[in-house]
């Protein structure tokens, strides 16, 4: 399999600018609207918006291929990694959930060796704890201003890396609108089933007009990560999507008026350095992997 570096890098750091945007309306709609309410309602946009597209180009929308079980999966592992973070999102500074979410390539090097039985020597232990050190700074569990909602972005980034796993399983005549439809509808599903015990809030109708916002933005988020994700190699574009970082802070500042602290600065550049790290290190060794056989 061939891979461009170079194009899937820019749709990558395009997906992430619109992926952080989409979070930064979401903090803001969540004044009126609950997380599951949020869910459901961007998720019926975003589906109507891909069957739409995808109807143009008479492409099938759901067929039986797209029922396979690893496109299933994944699409349940996208629930949960949404369901995580909208919640840590609605309690937390944007900076923070955003940063804690990309604790996912961490959690990926734990699960390479849990679940695929990879071998993970000494270095590879220690840039694991290197990164979980980083998230220790930004939780900073022990302090009095210490927030349990902290847990949940955490738990995004363990789904996260569930679902960079799964997309690897999902056969290549699934096309990428397929793949992010899927994750659409099961998302608008597990947000109504949230809803019901969450509740609906009553905003007035112009509230519901972000979810035009929404859904566009969301719509070519979710497309191009997809698209960048199977032109390059994860171990060259991952270091691409901590753009995001940069984006969610000046979000933050410019209107919410969040002011990163130091700890909260030093343990984000921990997390993105471990994460370039550990990606590097993958292609270091599958790398050494493939030469291995002609030596």
């Amino acid at each position: 399999m061939e891979f461009n570096n170079l194009k899937a890098a820019l749709f990558v750091v395009i997906a992430m600018a619109m992926i952080t945007t989409n979070d930064a309306i979401v903090k803001h709609i969540t004044q009126v609207f609950t997380v599951g309410q949020i869910m459901f309602l961007r998720g019926a946009v975003i589906c109507i918006i891909f069957a739409s597209v995808m109807l143009i180009r008479r492409q099938p929308i759901i067929n039986r291929n797209t029922l396979h079980r690893w496109n299933l999966l994944r699409a349940l592992f996208e629930l949960g990694a949404t369901l995580a973070f909208l919640t840590g999102l609605s309690l937390l500074p944007i900076a923070v959930a955003s940063t804690l979410g990309f604790a996912s390539p961490i959690f990926l090097a734990l699960l390479a060796a849990i679940l695929l039985g990879e071998k993970v020597g000494p270095g590879r232990w220690a840039i694991i704890l290197l990164g979980f050190s980083g998230v220790m700074l930004i939780t900073n569990p022990f302090s009095d201003s210490a927030s349990w909602a902290v847990i949940f972005p955490i738990i995004c980034a363990f789904f996260v890396a569930l679902r960079d796993i799964a997309i690897r399983y999902v056969p290549q005549d699934i096309s990428s609108p397929q793949v992010a439809f899927t994750n659409a509808w099961i998302v608008m599903i597990g947000g109504g089933l949230y809803s019901i015990y969450q509740g609906w809030g009553e905003p007035d109708l112009s509230w519901y007009l972000w979810f035009i916002a929404l859904g566009g933005v969301l719509y070519c988020g979710y497309l191009f990560l997809i698209i960048g994700s199977r032109l390059g190699e994860l171990s060259f574009i991952g270091p691409f999507k901590y753009i995001s970082i940069l984006i969610a802070l000046a979000y933050g500042y410019l209107i919410w008026g969040d002011q990163p602290t130091l700890t909260m600065l030093g343990g984000a550049l921990i997390i993105v350095l471990s994460g370039i790290i550990l990606v590097s290190h993958e292609k270091r060794r599958n790398r050494i992997a493939a030469l291995a056989p002609q030596s």
